[in-house]
């Protein structure tokens, strides 16, 4: 935090110098009043859970929990500097003691075991410089989403796709948990018309579900660097974006030691392409990502690769609007755990819960989803969501893998799951079905309700033999307000 109360500091010097000379702020910058925006968010979700269960266990498999999160934030903005502060206050009710599955566990755990915790902390502090002939850099408590680094005032389709579909596959900001993640160092580049070149590096704060020290700490040896060039649309293909990115991981923290028998050094390359075109009485989309890994996973060479490809297509001019899509997503496992190499793919600190099921039950670790989505708009307040995955072990020498990265310095961050004594391995984990409605009640109010449902194949039953079904569903109430300048 101390990079944080430093940028702060800044902050307050370069407000109060401007207001000490009035003349200055009103000649150069205008009246302070006119750079200010500002805002207030406040997510409400109640979360019931009917978990995974092993046999002969005393756990708990069915909990209720609810989170409590109120966002607020400032930002002084002229053409060329911005300077940016949010903070956050957060509260969680009823957590389990003893779960047999789920978040209710981990929040428990990674919060000094309290069942009713809460906090107030900072989420993001920096400095923007921009605009300077294509040249921009920020610096501070940054959050960052790797993939997402552009998007088109004239294009909100290929928008959607890479906000939606495309960007925190490797890094991002986990913002479905209570506290979020964000990075401490900073990112900078050039941008034109044609294309966008983006570095980062930072330190990873904790966070995810540690709600005590969340967001107040950084892991001790986690850090991020790399970038990507990204082609904006139409310089190649019409409303065709593409992106190569490279970027490194490197974990020293007492728990990646003891797992790997040495630290993480994790390097990952890959392209990505992203489109939206008309078509007939609608749109077609398509986005394709690949990555291959090479480094250390601790005594051992990494040697990993993934790739995603999915596409769909909207009937814009048909009652509801429907969109259909359908993919696959693949990230590769071990075949021989016993040898010098490390084949299964290392996800990094990613945002999980957008991709993999909404009951977060799987990493893209040693994972083939193969999925299905049909977005409905039966009024233009209202969304509806379907989805459907089937997952199956990329190589069933290599155990289940769940989680979404590093959250404090005492857990891995990523759960393998070792299927129970006198048991081997099975590939097929299951399947999963998420269903979720969006209401917009106002226009500073929306309302929220999702289900998700997993039945348990070969590869749950051989880890769960008590329950290897999982239920969950959970209501949410959002309430926004942006305060203009």
């Amino acid at each position: 935090m101390r990079s944080v109360t430093n940028l702060i500091c800044l902050m307050l010097f370069v407000t109060a110098a401007m207001n000490c000379d009035a003349s200055f702020a009103e000649d150069s910058y205008g009246s302070l009043k006119d750079h200010v925006s500002g805002g207030v968010n406040v997510n409400l979700r109640n979360e019931l859970w009917s978990t995974f269960q092993a046999e002969g266990t005393d756990t708990q498999r069915t909990y209720d929990f609810f989170l409590v999160r109120a966002r607020a934030y400032i930002n002084f903005e002229w053409e060329n500097l911005s300077l940016y502060v949010m903070g956050q206050g957060v509260k969680a009710f009823n957590l389990p003691e003893n779960a047999a599955f789920g978040p209710g566990m981990t929040y428990y755990d990674a919060s000094n075991q309290k069942t009713s915790p809460g906090n107030f902390q900072f989420v993001e502090a920096y400095i923007h410089l921009k605009n300077l002939k294509g040249f921009f850099l920020k610096g501070g408590r940054i959050g960052f989403k790797d993939g997402g680094q552009v998007l088109y005032k004239d294009a909100p389709k290929l928008n959607w796709i890479i906000n939606e579909r495309l960007s925190e596959r490797l890094i991002g900001n986990w913002d479905w948990t209570l506290i979020g993640r964000r990075f401490d160092g900073g990112s900078a580049g050039y941008e034109n018309n044609n294309f966008n070149f983006n570095v980062m590096g930072a330190k990873v704060t904790f966070g995810g579900f540690d709600i005590d020290d969340g967001l107040w700490k950084d892991l001790d040896t986690v850090l991020v660097l790399g970038g990507a060039f990204t082609l904006k649309k139409d310089v190649l293909l019409p409303n065709t974006q593409f992106q190569i990115f490279n970027y490194y991981y490197y974990d020293d923290r007492a728990p990646a030691r003891n797992l790997a028998d040495g630290n993480l050094n994790i390097n990952t390359t890959g392209i990505s392409m992203a489109g939206a075109y008309p078509a007939g009485p609608g749109e077609l989309d398509a986005m394709l990502w690949f990555a291959f890994q090479l480094g250390d996973f601790g005594a051992r060479d990494q040697r990993a690769f993934a790739f995603i490809a999915e596409g769909g297509y909207q009937f814009t001019e048909t009652p509801w609007s429907p969109w259909i899509r359908a993919g696959l997503a693949y990230a590769s496992g071990d075949g021989n755990p016993g040898d010098s190499d490390s084949g299964t793919f290392f996800n990094m600190v990613p945002t999980n819960h957008k991709w993999y099921g909404y009951a977060d039950t799987v990493a893209f670790s040693n994972l083939r989803d193969v999925y299905t989505q049909l977005v409905l708009k039966p009024h233009n307040r209202v969304n509806l969501g379907l989805a459907g995955h089937l997952f199956w072990l990329a190589s069933d020498d290599e155990v289940w893998i769940g989680g979404s990265g590093p959250f404090n310095d005492s857990a891995f961050g990523y759960q393998f799951r070792n299927p129970r004594e006198g048991y081997d391995i099975e590939s097929f984990l299951g399947c999963e079905i998420d269903v979720t409605l969006v209401f917009k009640a106002l226009n500073y109010l929306d309302l929220q309700i999702g289900y998700s449902h997993f039945f348990g194949g070969k590869g749950a039953r051989v880890v769960y033999n008590g329950e290897d079904q999982l239920d969950w569903f959970y209501t949410q109430a959002t309430i926004a307000f942006d305060l203009g300048k």
